[in-house]
Order: C-alpha cells, then sequence, then structure tokens
C-alpha cells in the first residue's frame, strides 16, 4: 500500500481498488460454494478459504488502520485539506477498520485457522444424508427446507414428527462434526477481541452495543410477551381438544389448513411479476443494478435463503457503481405452501437488495453487508417488506389464483384468526434462537460436549416455547449459527422487527396505507438505504419515524387480540379502493437473471430505460416453474 503522504485521493483510490477485488473474489467464490455449483467440491471450498483468508488480512490488519489515520491527519494539518467526499470516504474507512482490526497475532491467526474449520465442517454437512424416516416408507431423503415445510403441510402426525426429528438430526450431527471446537475457537477469539466471549465481541464490532445492551433489549420483549404466548398455547390445545401442544404439531394446528387453502391464491409461476410489479408500485428503483436469482431447491445448495453482493453499489469520483447482488431461495415446485415461500424471499431478499444497490457513498466500504453494517439495519429494510405479504389489502389486491380469482375476505379473516392469537408465540420462537446460542457461547470449554449443549438447547426452548419436548424449531437447525459471518446475528431479527413495527405506524399514520404506496421507496432510499453503515442502527430509525427504538409497537401487535387484527384487516382494505393500482409494465431499473445452477432460465435488462418484454420475462419463467411441478427439468 502507498504510504501515507498527505495525499488522500490516489490513497483512497488504491484501497477502494483493493478492497473492491478482495470482496468480489470471495463473494463470487462463496457463490460457488453455497449455490453448489463446482464439481470439484473441496477446490471450491479451499478456493473459498483462500479468498476469505485474503479478505480478512486486509480488514484486520492494524497497520491499514494507522493508515488512514495518519494520511486523514496529514492532509488536515499539511494544507492539502481533502475534500468533503474525501474526509468522508477516510471517516468510513477507520469505522471499517475498526470495527474489524485485531490488534494481536493471535487474534489474527484464529480467524484464519476459523475459516479453514468452518470450511471442513461445512464439506460434512454437505454430505449429511439429511431426510425422514417415513413410518410406512421408511428413510425419505429430504433438505432440511422440505422438513420444515412438512411442518405445516403435512396432514399426518406421524410425518409432522418424522420431519422434525429428521431437523433435530443436524443438531447431533453437527455436534458430532466439529461445531464444538468452532465454538471453542470462536471464544478464544471473542477474548482475544477484548469481549466476554464470541457473542459479544461480535456485537459490539456488527451493532456497537455490548451482548447485555442486545439483550436488555430482547428481555423488555420477552416479558411483554410472556403471558399471552403462554395463554394462546393453552388455548390452542384446549380447542383442538389436545392434553398439550407438541412441537412438531403446532404449525400444522395453527395453519396447516389454512395454509393449504391459501396455496392456490399464491401460485408459484407468478410469483416474479407479483414481486417486480408490487415492488414498482412502492416505487422501489435498483439504480441499474445486476440481479442474479436462484430460487429453486436442489441437491447441493445451501438450505437457506440468503442475498449477497458480490459488486458493491458506490460512487467513484463522482461516477455511479451500480451493484452485482445475487440472491436464493429453497422452494421446491409443486409443494403445498411453495409460491408463498417463493414470494416471501423475493420480497425478502429482493428487499436487502433494493438496500444494498441503493447505497450512494464515497466508498464501496460504506456498502458491506459485514461490520460495521448492522445486522439489524440490514433486516430491517427485507422484514419490512415482506411484511406487505401479510397485509389484508396486499393480499386482496395481489393475491390471486392462475384464472385471477382475488382472495376472498373470508380466508383473510381464517387465516388472522388462525395465526393472530399466537403472533407473541412466533416472536417467542425467534427468541430462543437468540438465548440458546448465547447460552452456548457461555458454557466453559469443559462443558461443551454434545450431550451438555442439547440439554441447555431444550432447556431454553421450553422455558420460550412452553412445550416440554422443545421447540418447534429445533435451534442447530438454523443455518446462521454455523457459520462464522452470521453466527451471533439471530437477536438482528428481533431487532428489526422492532424498527419494522416503527417504521410500519410511521407510513400508516402518515399516509394511510403501505400496499402500493410510491413514497415508500423514495423514503427509504433518502432515510435508510443512501448512506449504508455511516450512521449506527438506532439512529436511522430514530430518523426516519421520529421516535427512538422501543418494542412497544412490536409488543402491542403481538398481543392484540384476533378481533381487533380483523378489524385491521377491515380498514386496510377498505382504504384500497382510493388507492389507484399500478398500471403497466413494471420497471425496476435492472438486469435480472433467474439461474438454477449454472442455467439460465430467463433474463431482462430494464438498465437505463430499456424497453424489455416484462411479460416474455415472467412467462418464461412460470413456464419452466410450472414443468418442474409436473415432474419435467
Amino acid at each position: 500500500m502507498q504510504t501515507p503522504s498527505g495525499r488522500s485521493g490516489p490513497f483512497l483510490d488504491e484501497l477502494n481498488r483493493t478492497y473492491n477485488r478482495l470482496h468480489t473474489a470471495k463473494e463470487d467464490a462463496f457463490w460457488t460454494v453455497h449455490m453448489g455449483l463446482s464439481d470439484d467440491v473441496e477446490a471450491a471450498q479451499a478456493a473459498l478459504t483462500e479468498a476469505e483468508r485474503a479478505m480478512s488480512a486486509f480488514v484486520t490488519d492494524p497497520a491499514r488502520l494507522a493508515e488512514v489515520r495518519a494520511v486523514l491527519a496529514a492532509a488536515e494539518v499539511g494544507g492539502d485539506a481533502p475534500s468533503d467526499e474525501e474526509r468522508l470516504a477516510l471517516e468510513g474507512w477507520i469505522r471499517t477498520f475498526e470495527a474489524n482490526v485485531m490488534e494481536s497475532e493471535e487474534a489474527r491467526r484464529l480467524w484464519d485457522e476459523l475459516s479453514e474449520d468452518e470450511g471442513r465442517m461445512n464439506t460434512a454437512r454437505g454430505r449429511m444424508k439429511l431426510g425422514y424416516v417415513d413410518p410406512d416408507d421408511g428413510f425419505v431423503e429430504a433438505s432440511s427446507v422440505k422438513l420444515s415445510v412438512m411442518l405445516g403441510s403435512e396432514a399426518d402426525e406421524r410425518k409432522r414428527r418424522a420431519a422434525w426429528e429428521g431437523l433435530r438430526s443436524i443438531e447431533t450431527y453437527v455436534l458430532e462434526h466439529g461445531f464444538l471446537d468452532l465454538v471453542r475457537k470462536r471464544n478464544r477469539w471473542g477474548r482475544a477481541m477484548g469481549g466476554e466471549d464470541f457473542y459479544d465481541a461480535t456485537v459490539r464490532r456488527t451493532e456497537g452495543m455490548t451482548k447485555a445492551e442486545v439483550f436488555a433489549r430482547l428481555d423488555e420483549l420477552e416479558e411483554k410477551t410472556r403471558d399471552a404466548a403462554e395463554t394462546s398455547l393453552a388455548a390452542l390445545a384446549r380447542d383442538k381438544g389436545l392434553e398439550r401442544v407438541d412441537p412438531w404439531s403446532f404449525r400444522w394446528l395453527v395453519s396447516g389448513d389454512v395454509t393449504a387453502e391459501k396455496d392456490p391464491h399464491f401460485p408459484f409461476g407468478p410469483a416474479l411479476e407479483r414481486w417486480m410489479r408490487s415492488f414498482a408500485a412502492l416505487g422501489i428503483d435498483y439504480r441499474g443494478a445486476t440481479l442474479v436469482l436462484d430460487l429453486v431447491d436442489r441437491k447441493g445448495k445451501y438450505e437457506n435463503g440468503f442475498m449477497h453482493g458480490p459488486v458493491l453499489a458506490w460512487r467513484d469520483h463522482g461516477a455511479w457503481r451500480p451493484a452485482r447482488i445475487q440472491f436464493t431461495a429453497n422452494a421446491i415446485p409443486g409443494m403445498v405452501g411453495s409460491g408463498q415461500g417463493a414470494s416471501e424471499t423475493l420480497f425478502h431478499e429482493g428487499g436487502h437488495a433494493a438496500h444494498f444497490a441503493n447505497i450512494d457513498m464515497p466508498s464501496p466500504c460504506f456498502s458491506t453487508e459485514f461490520a460495521p453494517s448492522s445486522v439489524a439495519m440490514a433486516e430491517t429494510q427485507s422484514m419490512f417488506l415482506d411484511s406487505l405479504l401479510g397485509d389484508a389489502d396486499w393480499q386482496t389486491r395481489y393475491a390471486r389464483t392462475a384464472d385471477g380469482t382475488r382472495m376472498p375476505f373470508a380466508l383473510i379473516e381464517k387465516a388472522i384468526r388462525a395465526g393472530q392469537p399466537h403472533a407473541a408465540f412466533g416472536l417467542r420462537s425467534m427468541l430462543s434462537v437468540c438465548y440458546a446460542e448465547r447460552a452456548i457461547y457461555e458454557l466453559p470449554d469443559d462443558e461443551l460436549t454434545p450431550e451438555r449443549v442439547l440439554a441447555v438447547l431444550r432447556e431454553v426452548e421450553r422455558r420460550f416455547c412452553f412445550m416440554e419436548a422443545g421447540g418447534p424449531r429445533p435451534v442447530l437447525s438454523v443455518p446462521h449459527l454455523l457459520s462464522n459471518d452470521s453466527s451471533a446475528y439471530y437477536h438482528g431479527y428481533v431487532l428489526a422487527e422492532m424498527a419494522v413495527e416503527q417504521t410500519r405506524r410511521h407510513f400508516e399514520e402518515r399516509d394511510g396505507h403501505l400496499t402500493d404506496n410510491p413514497r415508500i421507496g423514495p423514503e427509504l432510499r433518502d432515510a435508510y438505504w443512501r448512506e449504508g453503515n455511516r450512521r449506527r442502527f438506532s439512529e436511522f430509525v430514530e430518523r426516519l419515524t421520529g421516535r427512538p427504538l422501543s418494542a412497544d409497537d412490536l409488543a402491542a401487535r403481538a398481543t392484540r387480540s384476533a378481533d381487533e387484527a380483523v378489524a385491521k384487516a377491515r380498514e386496510r382494505i377498505e382504504r384500497l379502493a382510493d388507492v389507484p393500482a399500478f398500471e403497466g409494465a413494471p420497471r425496476l431499473n435492472a438486469e435480472i437473471r433467474v439461474q438454477h445452477g449454472n442455467e439460465t432460465i430467463a433474463s431482462i435488462d430494464q438498465r437505463d430505460g430499456a424497453d424489455a418484454d416484462v411479460a416474455a420475462f415472467t412467462g418464461a419463467f412460470a413456464a419452466w416453474v410450472d414443468r418442474r411441478a409436473n415432474g419435467g427439468a
């Protein structure tokens, strides 16, 4: 790297170019591994490990932090003051390095080793023969996605239990294939970084909060949802004539028949067109980004949806550099609930993509999804947008059968009455993951055995979910906990839920509606997206909503009665008559490619006002999905 000389421009250029090169190499290697695109799995994993090591060496080196500080200081006192943009970029790099620098050689060495250790565990996890034992037909191979879907759609309780036990088998497998060694080493790294443990060190980097501060906010929500969740579970057992509610049956009892009834109104094939039209109506613009979507489950593919950005959006000496963003889902064409699941992914991961495609700052360091970027801030964007799918007015306008029949209010009301009593329970299920992960990292090394960890997980699940057998989603089947990059992460979803409710309240109180509100996209861009990681999460939320971040709105929504929720749904639908529907072809100002592994299914280029055939694009995808659902390739 150039020796600091007080001339910040060339120094920044080299810093930005190097970071971009390393970031793109790492993220492209990540996609290759997690999408299962290489025939040589071990070679692909080795390439990813090497790319991660190179990026880690760059962002964790204390000498780089010292260089940036020296350049800024020399420019300020040497009469060669940087421009406002250069100063902003240098300050961004200081925050980035402060969040990532590892002062001790031990911490840097441990982090490199963790990347290698995680790679070995992931390779082992990919070889796991996952599935369930059908009571009639014996073992059936199935992905974790299919097992999870079965919990809400399978009418046979024996098969639901088998699917739940299949998910639990992930826990014992990873505990016996390297996860506990990762936990020990992560904790050593966390202490070398000055934290109590890995969890504490991680949230200090990403959220600018201590572990205690994060859980103080979660404790507030736990207390506010406890009585409502426990009461609703007892009522569910009573209403169904059961002695108790078992974890493998909870989702089915709450929504199984409703999920099946709603399924025709969420056909998988049209999901792409629904997403494009709804986002266009919200005024969302991807600013010339390239979006790569891989939406259907297959063997060898990572079993959880995610978004990442191999090419970061930023402004380079005034020139706009658009992003390349990729996101994935694990939908199964033809399976009940797959169409709604595909829509949820498009809105959730598409919300992430909108956020990162709109960061407009003078360095790519503001656009990364990693520290110092807030997990909670990123998840607020995706969860706010996917929350629209549950709104009665959105369902009335967009949820239609293949022949165009709207979802009737009777079905909307039925779903509300089935789900609203258990909204508090749903939040507690999320909280259980956070508290269980914290508990794992707080165990002494000599207690990190499979038996002890499983006992701790079950104790947390019982405390939060009030079920003797444990929670509906076994904690270690949640893939976030296995990855170095997404461990100590799940609390971000809960904090984001708080911000989502405040954001929804802001728009509803001011504008009267969320569905097809064209003010949402531009305002999210200006208040939440444009500055990237320049501010703390809580600052962004207060800037948009005018109120400090709080659990109050979320707790109020989760604990209101079904009657209150139905009345709110009626109000939204009544207002829909005054909300114009989006007309014409939806435009998102992006190049969009839908892929299945290395195969391109459909593509469209709408960048810079290009006149592209949206119907042909979405139709090609729908036809391909229909062929897959009917057993075709």
